[in-house]
């Protein structure tokens, strides 16, 4: 199966202009089940006009409130999904991959980009998480957060109070990073002539259920094109060949209060 996330930046109305002719091609081109669209900046495309587009088996829309956000999910009959909640930053389904009959939990994050909300997104989260606490769990999206200062470079100082509360965030419902292959930057703020800004927004997280189901998930970061942001690629049974890297310590680890803990588990 095959997932694929993308903040296209705004449709402009229509479903035949350039960007969603390239939507298209991406989904056909990666054999994409399940496709994740924020930031839609519409609130005129019907779920209908999206199936049809797109030769999907269904979808959900979350309008735009006036040219902000916007929200799709877009599915093929490959998968069943079941949307549980969803607001204009999140969408929470209960699915199905009909490939090999195993059910997941999927949450969707569009995080908000003038930073009030992550508490209350997460806190969403969480509580979803704990109410399917059998399940694996696969999250993806635009969080409009970094969790590591390396992960920004450009002008200005990195927020790390910010980044800590993300990272407990993500730590209390259980997920783990997934890691990526491809450019290290998933946005631009596009000043390449001035102070051009890039950081890794753009991510895709799971417990470790999921892990154990799916060993060999492997994310790709594709190129950015026609967005300020890259298109996420998730492949679950990926044929790509994994290199033995060495086992790195991080000294931070030992400020965790339940390294102890942990390790001794492990």
């Amino acid at each position: 199966m095959t997932l694929l996330t993308w903040n296209c930046q705004g449709l402009g109305g229509s479903l035949r202009i350039s960007k969603m002719t390239h939507l298209a091609c991406l989904i056909t081109s990666t054999k994409a089940h399940v496709c994740f669209i924020s930031e839609t900046k519409s609130s005129t495309i019907s779920r209908t006009s999206l199936i049809n587009r797109f030769n999907a088996n269904d979808a959900l829309v979350i309008p735009a409130l006036g040219q902000l956000g916007g929200l799709w999910l877009i599915w093929k009959q490959d998968v069943l999904v079941t949307v549980v909640e969803h607001s204009n930053h999140y969408i929470f389904a209960l699915c199905n991959n009909k490939l090999d009959n195993q059910n997941f939990g999927l949450v969707c994050i569009y995080g908000d980009p003038y930073h009030r909300l992550l508490d209350d997104i997460w806190m969403h989260v969480y509580s979803f998480v704990q109410s399917n606490q059998n399940l694996p769990m696969f999250c993806m999206g635009d969080m409009n957060e970094i969790m590591h200062p390396n992960e920004k470079h450009g002008p200005g100082r990195t927020d790390l109070h910010r980044i800590n509360m993300f990272r407990d965030a993500i730590k209390r419902c259980g997920f783990i990073d997934l890691g990526y292959s491809g450019p290290a930057y998933t946005w631009t703020n596009k000043r390449f002539t001035s102070a051009p800004t890039f950081q890794c927004l753009d991510r895709c997280l799971a417990n470790a259920d999921w892990c154990m189901i799916y060993p060999r998930t492997t994310i790709y970061h594709l190129p950015m094109l026609r967005s300020d942001h890259a298109p996420i690629l998730t492949l679950l049974d990926s044929n790509r060949h994994r290199s033995f890297r060495p086992f790195r310590f991080e000294n931070w680890w030992l400020l965790e209060d339940d390294y102890d803990t942990t390790a001794r588990n492990s």
